[in-house]
């Protein structure tokens, strides 16, 4: 019995101690295992690491592909919208297309950034370059249809790259990343330069025989040329174009030419250009478009008889250094006194008169002709007396639009040549009644043919009948003083002696880039703008000169590129 039970307690003993040493066996192994999964699922996340990390910067690229080539795109499209013909563009604005059928600008700086956009192939390495033009976008106000039909390009690049532990996941060793870019051109308030719409004309912008521009303040871009003819401003000796006081610092201001010369012309007096210290001049510009492209005629005037007859109404004379009635200037004789309206045949001056306007729009349907001895003034109803056709006061933001439907602006002889009349002071001109800038050296009164826009919040005019979404300034700026209608093709002209000071936008523009504004003989003794010059092709020969003070605020809708989404 006894060794009965120290058998058993040494079987025990025996049983006890292999199974310690079979769960320290088991328990080493398990340790083995662990430790090999583990392994495995950290070179898995390294694996897939890698791979995320190789598409994150195939997508990176992608995206730089697509921002390069939209921008590239919409260039082109804003050039478009300026009237430049861009034969090597490769692609139609409108209708979507990739690189695999087109070419031109997209894809060019596409493959530029890696990106041939030949074509997804399955299974290989490739991509493709796509292109589309959505009617809208997000939070991005459309530009108005008569400006640019497709204002906007979407850019999408999509690649197969090559991945390797991805394909435990997706059952293919390739996957696509995909970029867009959403750009395209859109109306923004900017200070603009006086801009030369013709795109082709040898001579678009022509100075000589002492015809001069000076231009102060404004934009750092002073004068901007579309044309692309090599020599698209061409200037004969004692020509000049001054900037050298243009500028947001008055320290010179740049001429911008698209096509050339690309330097300053030599054959002109003192070179022809006048920078300053911080003016250029530059060929190869990009285009700026037409800034007024957008907005509306008058229609609703066509339908408004004017208060006075064609040929105006007698209206008190000054008498005793006073102004007669709503501002007649004339101590000489009565003025004739005008209200806004529809004038059929246009409007022509007696040749001795002064004509006064009240504040308004004129829609005319000829010229607006002033020769011999006839001033033309702004009306300043109720002041210092009303008039027949006058019953509301004037107010400083007070103006008038000229819009010719057909015929054009004609200042000839000596119109504005009278110094008899009492003078305008030269803060009437702009619409918080400060004085202009001081660099400009304009004479604190003012005599001659004065005509001044309305005062508008967007730079453009405001009427009753709603033709545009434009409304009055307070102060605002001097909108659209002359407004010629695009199917009119009648030249403006500013010939003779007299002086002429205008202050607001004078805009020339017909659809085949043929409106040629012309200032010549003896304009030079006093021609002053206040505002902007947009035309198809301007000249200035004999002693014609412009003196232009540009808007220094962004109160001109331009046309500009930019990435929007």
């Amino acid at each position: 019995m006894r060794n009965e039970k120290r058998s058993t307690k040494v079987s025990g003993k025996i049983s006890a101690v292999s199974a310690a040493r079979m769960d320290g066996g088991e328990s080493g192994q398990i340790m083995v295992s662990l430790l090999l999964m583990l392994t495995i699922f950290l070179l898995a996340m390294v694996g897939f690491a890698v791979d995320l990390t190789n598409l994150w910067f195939h997508r990176q690229a992608a995206q730089t592909a697509a921002d390069s080539a939209c921008q590239a795109g919409a260039m082109d499209m804003a050039a478009l919208a300026a009237g430049m013909a861009l034969p090597n563009m490769g692609f139609t604005p409108g209708t979507s297309a990739n690189c695999s059928t087109g070419g031109g600008t997209i894809c060019f700086y596409a493959n530029a950034n890696g990106y041939n956009g030949a074509g997804l192939t399955p299974g290989s390495p490739s991509n493709s370059v796509a292109w589309s033009f959505p009617t809208s976008v997000p939070n991005v106000t459309t530009p108005p249809g008569t400006i640019t039909s497709y204002p906007f390009l979407k850019v999408v690049v999509t690649e197969n790259v090559k991945t390797h532990f991805l394909y435990t996941i997706h059952g293919t060793s390739y996957q696509q990343v995909a970029a867009s870019c959403t750009c395209g051109t859109t109306q923004i308030p900017e200070a603009a330069p006086m801009i030369v719409l013709n795109t082709s004309a040898s001579g678009a912008f022509t100075y000589s025989g002492g015809g001069r521009l000076t231009i102060v303040g404004g934009p750092q871009r002073a004068l901007q040329v579309n044309s692309t003819s090599p020599t698209a401003i061409d200037c004969i000796p004692s020509g000049l174009i001054d900037t050298s006081l243009g500028g947001p610092k008055g320290t010179g201001s740049s001429v911008g030419i698209s096509g050339g010369p690309s330097q300053a012309p030599t054959t002109c007096w003192g070179g022809g250009f006048n920078g300053g210290t911080t003016g250029g001049w530059t060929g190869g510009a990009l285009p700026v478009g037409d800034p007024y492209a957008g907005v509306a005629a008058p229609a609703s005037v066509k339908l408004i008889s004017p208060l006075s007859t064609t040929n105006g109404i007698s209206v008190a004379k000054a008498a005793s250094g006073k102004a007669g009635a709503d501002g007649c200037p004339d101590p000489s004789n009565n003025c004739i006194e005008l209200a806004p309206g529809y004038y059929p045949a246009g409007i022509t001056t007696d040749g001795w008169h002064t004509y006064i306007f009240l504040p308004g729009i004129y829609f005319l349907g000829g010229s607006l002709n002033s020769g011999g001895s006839s001033t033309l003034r702004m009306a300043t109803p109720c002041s210092p007396t009303c008039s027949p056709i006058s019953s509301t006061m004037a107010q400083q933001t007070d103006g008038l639009m000229f819009y010719f439907l057909a015929g054009s602006i004609n200042i000839s002889g000596c119109s504005g040549c009278s110094n008899s009349d009492l003078p305008v002071p030269s803060t009437a001109l702009t619409c918080d009644g400060s004085a202009p800038v001081a660099s400009l050296n304009m004479p604190s009164t003012l005599n001659g043919n004065i005509l001044v826009g309305q005062c508008a919040a967007n730079g453009t005019y405001w009427d009753a009948g709603g033709d545009t979404t434009d409304s009055r300034g307070a102060p605002g700026s001097r909108g659209l003083l002359f407004y010629q209608d695009h199917g009119d093709a009648t030249q403006p002209q500013f010939t003779g002696s007299g002086a002429l000071t205008f202050s607001g936008a004078l805009y020339f523009h017909s659809t085949g880039y043929s409106d040629l504004l012309s200032l010549n003989g003896g304009t030079s003794t006093g021609t002053f703008v206040l505002g902007q010059i947009v035309a198809d092709q301007v000249s200035l020969t004999g002693s014609g000169a412009i003196k232009m003070a540009l808007n220094p605020m962004p109160s001109t809708p331009l046309l500009k590129v930019g990435m929007l989404q």
